[in-house]
């Protein structure tokens, strides 16, 4: 089967998803979601686990409130949709017609998107009586790119489509 090149905005979608799924994986495997750095110490939490001058712990399924529960679920659903378009982008290589492969694309775009709203929404809620004393660091920063990215990401699938 030979390889065909993708119309350009598809090319772009592709390295978009791409970059989108790197960032999304570091803020899920990370602990700087709440950054906080008084005098001497720090400490970081992240969606599994948190660190306090450098030593880390995990968290314990059962010690969980709901609300984290949630963001680590549509974190990693996220993360999932957004491996689902990067691999229904590739396939835009291989197949001739692409129609449904980009309408596939759109629709799992779209969905992580959704997803990572929600797990941004409710991480941003639940913490925001924190704020005074934490910062929101790279972990959420990084997610908010990869939900930014996604959603150009459905854009582009959707001109990709169109030309």
């Amino acid at each position: 089967m030979a390889c065909k090149v993708p119309k350009i905005p598809v090319c772009v979608a592709i390295v978009c998803c791409g970059v989108a799924l790197i960032f999304q994986i570091v803020a899920v495997v990370g602990t700087g979601w709440l950054v906080i750095s008084v005098g001497g110490d720090s400490a970081e939490v992240g969606l599994f686990r948190s660190c306090t001058n450098g030593v880390c712990t995990t968290y314990k399924m059962n010690d969980l409130e709901d609300w984290l529960k949630a963001c680590q679920a549509f974190s990693i659903l996220g993360l999932l949709a957004i491996a689902g378009s990067l691999v229904l982008g590739i396939l835009h290589f291989v197949f001739e017609d692409t129609a449904k492969v980009s309408v596939a694309g759109i629709a799992s775009c779209a969905a992580s998107v959704v997803f990572l709203i929600i797990e941004l929404a409710v991480f941003g809620a639940e913490t925001s009586v924190l704020r005074h004393a934490y910062n929101f660091g790279y972990g959420f920063i990084l997610s908010v790119i990869a939900c930014i990215l996604s959603s150009i990401t459905a854009v582009l699938f959707v001109v990709g489509s169109r030309m």
